[in-house]
């Protein structure tokens, strides 16, 4: 005589509720993927406090502004400033905050 099989009764675990995913923003700086001069990094900090009104500069616009600056200041100590040059020093100090406050 052959046994009649049953099927076996299998326990179910409650299906759980999804945890519920809460974002959290927190505020961080991005980071830079290229590495800030110290005077970039020092312009910032000026433009933070005084550059209302100003356009803000990327690195590389801040570098060749500054090394136009640096050359016309070489120049006014050799042998002066003509007008022409004068207006952009006082330009370029405005744009870089390099100006007296």
């Amino acid at each position: 005589m052959a046994k009649e099989k049953k099927p076996l009764k299998r326990k179910v675990a409650p299906k759980k509720a999804p945890a519920a995913k809460t974002a959290v923003k927190t505020k961080s700086k991005p980071v830079s993927k290229t590495p800030v001069s110290e005077e970039y990094a020092e312009y910032l900090e000026r433009y933070e406090l005084y550059g209302e009104g100003r356009p803000k500069l990327k690195p590389s616009e801040f570098d060749e502004l500054d090394d136009e600056l640096l050359d016309l200041l070489a120049i006014e100590l050799e042998r002066g400033l003509n007008d022409e040059q004068t207006i952009r020093l006082k330009e370029l100090e405005f744009l870089l905050l390099d100006s007296e406050q």
